[in-house]
């Protein structure tokens, strides 16, 4: 047997089964059981009536420590002598509270009414619970299901029942194919609530394995200051434990399945590391090193094996290279690559184990689109064959994950506008997906997505995203046109310049608004009561105004009288059609599609039509010169401003600048705001007439939002998307089914 007073796990890895040997002062018998719970130090095991309890592994050494001194006060200090070697950084009280909090949960216990664990304010823990006995081991058997007398049917009767039978086969064989490919069905909308309500961005949930706590990561400061820190925060309130520290980048935490280890990558400028540490803090060890993604904030970039013995990454040649995925091994940070993309620039991202461990889901992502795709593993989770095609998106997939049952696939869909909707669909091929509903959407922005395995809780990264019209006029300080309190963006002057054509969320849902140049006398135009509606452009002659508009089928091009009358669909092609603008004659409205596997740039009669593709190399946002000779527009996922001439030749790069959006072209060149330094934050123009880049003014907002730019016709205003402030709450959803 062994020494009554040390806990011990069989060893996965240093993380998944960290060894603890403090003496204690008493024997705590194999299996020692008190009321309904048995407590077994030689398996590391908590058990309520022979079931297995789910509890980490610092909520085990504390009962282990309470149960050792049981009817004597424990104080906090030899608590965190036991849990952490000396000189480990931690947030030691709110480590402590949090254990502990979790262990009373794992108890059913209450600290106002305690049967286990009495607290004393600010000194330690008693252990009040009587011992010994023999817990309740007895599980209730099933109900034995009512028995109904089987009469054998005669020749004539059986003769008829196998016809019959065959007829039922065919039909449910008919039934089970069609549910098998119908999509999810969508739920009533879901209420999500702050996990916390602090200020600045969270991002990149991570649930404990039992869901109950939340790992993130928490954006402090600002600029060159910028730190990211990993956190954890109970879904049952108290103050969120901090579990790292210092003047670094810490960002994707992953809590392994066991719920000991948290994962996280530590970022810097030449490499990235993957570190593993205890989940309520302690010490820190270096599993890896490489160019692991950073694509963005939103993405999931690291994920464990279920029995916590690997990591998978994403991972490339270089710090700007595409990726492909890793395959780790925590004891000793051994590579194995997993998967190859066929395409130069295409990346592999966002690994995710399903729960048996025989499937990897991962997303990947080209120009203009992305794919989920599933990877089958064998023998210590080695690529079997190649990776399978689930479904293919034209636009950005962020943070897919299995469904606990592995039925389902959930991830984030980034539109055109830069808003996003949670997705639903089954986790087969040529199945249609489903947009999952949830209230207060006024605009949605869902990204990080998290599913805990158990307790039916999804989590996610909502940005909350506050833009304004801006107004620069050449020598002046940038102010705010027709202020509010809801989202005003993507601004256009009509030809006049008398009136403004911008989309905002003042009636509930991104709609198209018209106002005076002034900000006054604000009207909505559009009324489609749900979806986005964004990019509004007025034709020529100021009678009509373009918008695209994500509704139930995607991003379609429309067009309405500038009171709101005659709303119509510009095209009948089922793809992504969005970002219109109008030919100098106003006969024909371009738009960028991604009809073709990545986004050219289209044009389509004003009146309806057959839509004919312009570009050949990559087109997105597009304009025609005002003599309507060439056309200028960017390129999607790229820099530069381009040039294609209308007659007929090959395009040609204007600007090496990223401009996005923020671009306009008139009579004597482009006046754009750059998204990069080191002209960030100013309005530049390329004048036609010298070739040269001027700057027209600064900025005192600190950036733009890519939502466009628009001169007014005398030149002597500029008006912009305005980002004021943009934070990111983790939002946590009960009962996701």
């Amino acid at each position: 047997m062994r020494a009554a007073w040390t806990v011990d796990f069989h060893p996965l890895s240093a993380e998944c089964a960290t060894l603890h040997a403090h003496a204690g002062r008493r024997h705590i018998p194999a299996g020692l059981p008190f009321r309904t719970f048995e407590l077994d130090q030689s398996t590391g095991e908590l058990r309520k009536r022979g079931v297995r309890v789910r509890l980490q592994d610092q909520p085990f050494q504390i009962l282990v420590l309470l149960l050792e001194h049981r009817g004597e006060l424990v104080t906090r200090e030899q608590i965190q002598e036991k849990l952490w070697a000396r000189g480990t950084y931690v947030d030691y009280d709110n480590a402590i509270n949090s254990a502990v909090r979790r262990l009373r949960e794992a108890l059913g216990d209450a600290p106002e009414n305690p049967r286990f664990i009495e607290t004393f304010a600010r000194r330690g823990y008693r252990f009040i619970g009587s011992l010994g006995g023999s817990p309740d081991k007895s599980v209730p058997a099933p109900a034995e299901p009512n028995k109904q007398p089987v009469t054998e049917p005669g020749w004539r009767t059986g003769h008829f029942g196998l016809g019959a039978l065959v007829v039922l086969l065919l039909v449910s064989v008919g039934v089970w194919w069609a549910l098998k490919l119908r999509p999810p069905r969508s739920a009533t909308p879901l209420n999500p609530v702050p996990l916390t309500a602090a200020s600045g961005w969270e991002s990149e949930p991570s649930f404990s394995p039992d869901g109950t706590q939340v790992a993130s990561v928490w954006y402090e400061g600002a600029g060159m200051n910028l730190q990211r820190h990993i956190f954890v925060k109970s879904i049952t309130g108290g103050t969120p434990l901090r579990l790292t520290s210092g003047s670094v980048q810490d960002r994707s935490p992953a809590w392994s399945p066991d719920g000991r280890s948290i994962a996280f990558l530590r970022v810097s400028d030449a490499v990235t590391s993957i570190y593993v540490m205890p989940a309520l803090g302690g010490a820190e060890r270096k599993v890896a090193e490489g160019h692991f993604a950073l694509r963005d904030i939103f993405s999931r970039r690291i994920a464990w094996s279920p029995d916590c013995r690997f990591l998978v990454a994403a991972e490339g040649t270089s710090v700007d290279a595409p990726t492909f995925l890793s395959l780790i091994k925590v004891e000793t940070g051994e590579k194995i690559r997993l998967t190859t993309p066929p395409e130069p620039e295409t990346s592999d991202i966002d690994p995710a184990f399903s729960t048996d461990g025989h499937k990897l889901l991962f997303t990947r992502c080209g120009e203009a689109k992305c794919g989920l795709y599933v990877l089958h593993l064998g023998r210590d989770y080695r690529a079997v064959g190649k990776a399978t095609s689930l479904k293919q998106e034209g636009q950005d997939i962020e943070g897919a994950v299995w469904t606990p049952d592995g039925k389902d696939i959930i991830y984030s869909l980034f539109g055109a506008d830069e808003n996003a909707s949670i997705m639903r669909v089954r986790a087969k091929a040529g199945v249609r997906p489903v947009r999952v509903a949830f209230v207060g959407e006024v605009p949605f922005w869902p990204f990080s997505l998290a599913i805990s395995p158990c307790g039916n809780r999804l989590a996610y990264t909502e940005i909350l995203y506050y833009a304004q019209i801006g107004q620069v006029r050449p020598g002046k300080a940038a102010a705010i046109l027709s202020p509010s309190t809801r989202l005003n963006l993507s601004p256009q002057y009509s030809p006049d310049g008398k009136r403004v054509v911008f989309a905002s969320t003042r009636s509930g849902v991104v709609e198209i608004w018209v106002c005076n140049s002034d900000g006054g006398n604000p009207m909505q135009v559009t009324h489609f009561d749900s979806g986005f509606s964004g990019s509004p452009r007025w034709s020529p002659d100021g009678g009509s105004i373009a918008f695209d508009h994500e509704g139930n089928q995607g991003w379609r091009i429309f067009v309405i009288a500038n009171d709101g009358s005659e709303v119509r669909k510009l095209t009948a092609d089922d793809t992504t059609e969005n970002i219109p603008s109008w030919s100098a004659d106003g006969k024909w409205i371009y738009y960028a599609s991604n009809r073709t596997g990545r986004f050219e740039v289209w044009k389509a009669p004003v009146k309806g039509g057959k839509g004919i593709q312009v570009t050949r190399n990559g087109g997105y946002t597009a304009f025609e010169s005002t003599d309507g000779q060439s056309l200028y527009y960017t390129k999607h996922g790229s820099a530069g401003l381009w040039k294609l001439s209308l007659h007929g030749g090959n395009e040609e790069q204007i600007l090496p600048a990223d401009l996005g959006r923020e671009f306009a072209v008139t009579n004597d060149g482009i006046y754009y705001i750059p998204v990069h330094r080191p002209h960030l934050g100013s309005v530049l123009l390329h004048s036609f007439a010298t070739g040269k880049e001027q700057e027209i003014a600064s900025l005192s907002m600190d950036e733009a939002d890519d939502g466009g730019l628009t001169v007014s016709p005398d030149h002597t205003s500029i008006l912009f998307s305005a980002l004021l402030r943009a934070d990111g709450n983790v939002m946590v959803v009960d009962n996701f089914r």
